[in-house]
């Protein structure tokens, strides 16, 4: 059966025309109306595709999606967020379990096990690529992650953070000297751009990474961690949380197609549970 997914979000609407657990179709645009975005996801989906007259339902997911009343004449199902995420990190990864950490513009942090069957919301932070975003703008005068994005690949953000080394001249712990003690912490008005930069990307990202690895280790699924949302699309961004949850030995998998988690996991919602 073909179902369309849209996660209706603050700063981006996304969506995918699935059949089973295949990806037939991705699209994303910007959300500025939420009815009028999806509508423009729901047509690029559709395009000339073979499958635009078996489609069987509309999943809509999102904090935009509490707006949509009617797309079209295929029968619309809104499904819970949280357990869209579940879902579609299970999905993505092809796991029956594991612990979801959804870096989007914040990030929630789910665990879901058999094969979706059991959802929990484990919690999350506010800290997230809308952080980023926000930051970039106010200290840098960015407003395109891109643009934040290559400024931070030239720039040291050990040039603007205290490290443990700095501190105390050595390792605490599992922690080894190079890491970083105090985000900005020896941030000085002579600092460049691009290693401001690199700081907010570290502080974002070590955030992401300290908590979902906490997360993990709380839940037991240190062995099962799956890295979803429109962040760590960044390669920058994804190898820094990467890295910081390697400190804690939680070794994560950012699956393909990552950035549709919570459109997937709508999808296959109704696909599992036969919501229709």
């Amino acid at each position: 059966m073909a179902i369309i997914g849209l996660d209706i979000g603050a700063y981006l609407t996304k969506g995918v025309l699935m059949k089973e657990s295949s990806i037939i179709e991705t699209f994303t645009a910007l959300t500025n109306d939420p009815n009028a975005s999806a509508q423009k996801v729901l047509r690029s989906l559709l395009g000339e595709s073979s499958e635009k007259d078996l489609i069987q339902a509309i999943a809509v997911t999102g904090g935009g999606a509490r707006k949509i009343r009617k797309l079209s004449e295929v029968p619309l199902v809104k499904i819970d967020e949280i357990q869209a995420i579940g879902s579609g990190g299970l999905s993505l990864a092809n796991k029956s379990e594991g612990l979801i950490v959804n870096a989007g513009t914040g990030t929630a942090i789910v665990a879901a096990y058999d094969h979706g069957e059991k959802v929990v919301h484990v919690g999350g932070t506010g800290v997230g690529g809308g952080t980023l975003l926000g930051l970039s703008s106010r200290m840098l005068g960015i407003d395109k992650f891109e643009e934040a994005e290559k400024l931070a690949e030239r720039g040291d953000a050990g040039n603007v953070d205290l490290t443990v080394r700095d501190i105390v001249g050595e390792p605490i712990g599992i922690i080894p000297a190079d890491a970083t003690a105090s985000n900005f912490g020896k941030l000085h008005t002579l600092a460049s751009k691009k290693d401001v930069a690199a700081g907010i990307f570290s502080m974002v990202c070590q955030v992401v990474g300290v908590v979902g690895a906490m997360a993990a280790k709380a839940c037991g699924l240190e062995e099962h961690v799956i890295i979803t949302g429109g962040l760590v699309k960044s390669k920058l961004a994804s190898k820094i949380i990467s890295d910081t949850m390697k400190l804690f030995s939680v070794k994560p998998l950012i699956p393909e197609n990552c950035e549709y988690c919570t459109a997937v996991g709508a999808a296959r919602t109704i696909q599992l549970k036969n919501k229709i």
